[in-house]
């Protein structure tokens, strides 16, 4: 319906909060009233006021002590703690909400029913060991399986996702709802609890590669109502049964409940705790770049190394290498082969030179040199030499060679030479 079509006689928003106020503001009781109540938060903001919830077994009261109001030197009181507050009941328009603006915060030191009771489980269960370190079970390393137990429609979970796909991007995650606050949430918390690990023993068991290995207990800031199911002695008991190690994750890292001291490891925010889940990727790729660098610089320094030792065997070669070698070969060849030309040539030379000498012997001792000198060769019968007067009888035929042509002779006579001393 359009505001301007309404009836003359609807209020608007405002006019309803400001006539609230009004009626507030006009109740002398409201006016200047003391209220005490059990602190359930406390904060003090930077601008210096400070901001309280008061609560009973029954109903919360929201406070605001601006800072003017504040005494220096004075704390801010405690969670649980007993306090007394005088001030006026006034109307925050904005979000049509009821506050007491005090004027005077006494602290009346003790602890309300709710603190008592909690401070009573807590020394239970710290007598029966559910904090002792030596019962907390160690959390996996980069696990390959995880448990989240938390809301599927609160902010929570998205954070978680966020965080485990950067940090754990290979690791199966199971989420299992539940109510994280209101009257059904610790009952629904405690089966969640025994339900998820009762599946990752199981899964151990088989031997399944990606088993549930670590339990991620996660949820959002809040007051300490809002975070009161995590204080349930129901839930603190099976986070002490649960056979897979559990993580608390509940609030923001000033808010400590129970829950976180049973459990195995207490993380400050559900990111914190998703971030101590890390399979080391970014420190994986440090550890890579590092040794990158490392193998870079040796084998660089290998290479220098290399380098360094093949110029020495170069310049090692260039002394006793096959290229000088041969040069120095090449050298003694040349050497050789004209010492061999020499040799030849002198050689040649001797013996041209007793050739000639065996020429002139020869021209001495030939026939020729001889018939030239006046003698001549007689050949008898047959072509034989006639060497004596015996070898030519009378009527023998003879060819007789002379220095220039031959004639031919028949024996008439024949007498023996008295130098040859034969009769």
């Amino acid at each position: 319906m359009n505001p301007f079509d309404a009836p003359v006689e609807a209020l608007s928003v405002s006019d309803v909060a400001a006539r609230i106020k009004e009626r507030i503001s006009a109740d002398p009781s409201l006016a200047d009233c003391v209220v005490a109540g059990e602190v359930q938060s406390a904060m003090r903001s930077s601008a210096g006021h400070e901001y309280l919830t008061l609560r009973d077994e029954e109903s919360t009261l929201d406070v605001v002590r601006f800072r003017g109001a504040i005494r220096p030197g004075e704390e801010t009181p405690a969670v649980g703690e007993i306090v007394v507050v005088r001030g006026r009941i006034d109307l925050y328009s904005p979000r049509s909400r009821y506050q007491l603006v005090a004027t005077t915060v006494e602290r009346a030191g003790g602890m309300g029913l709710l603190s008592r009771e909690l401070e009573a489980l807590k020394r239970t269960l710290q007598a029966e060991g559910l904090f002792d370190a030596a019962r907390k079970q160690p959390i996996p390393h980069a696990p390959r399986g995880i448990g989240l137990i938390t809301s599927t429609s609160g902010a929570v979970l998205h954070d978680v996702l966020r965080v485990l796909r950067r940090e754990a991007p290979l690791a199966r995650l199971v989420v299992v709802h539940t109510a994280v606050q209101g009257a059904g949430a610790p009952e629904e918390i405690a089966k969640a609890i025994a339900r998820i690990d009762a599946c990752a023993v199981k899964e151990r068991r088989s031997g399944r590669p990606d088993a549930i290995s670590v339990l991620l207990l996660a949820r959002g800031g809040g007051s300490s109502d809002d975070l009161g199911a995590f204080n349930v002695e129901g839930v603190l008991r099976a986070i002490a049964a649960s056979a897979t190690p559990i993580i608390s994750a509940v609030g923001h890292e000033s808010d400590v409940t129970l829950a976180d001291l049973v459990a195995d490891l207490r993380a400050g925010t559900p990111s914190i705790g998703a971030a101590a889940l890390s399979s080391d990727l970014l420190q994986s790729r440090h550890d890579v770049a590092r040794l990158r660098d490392r193998g870079g610089r040796a084998l660089s320094f290998a290479i220098d190394r290399a380098e360094r030792r093949l110029q020495e065997v170069a310049r090692a070669l260039d002394d006793v290498g096959p290229l000088d070698r041969i040069e120095r070969a090449g050298e003694r060849v040349a050497q050789l082969a004209d010492d061999l030309a020499r040799a030849a040539l002198a050689r040649v030379q001797g013996a041209t030179s007793a050739l000639g000498e065996l020429n002139l012997l020869l021209g001495a001792l030939s026939p020729q040199r001889v018939l030239a000198r006046g003698y001549a060769i007689v050949a008898g019968d047959g072509g034989r030499a006639v060497r004596s007067w015996r070898d030519a009888p009378v009527g023998t035929a003879l060819h007789i060679r002379l220095a220039q042509g031959a004639v031919r002779a028949t024996v008439t006579e024949r007498a023996k030479e008295a130098t040859d001393g034969e009769a």
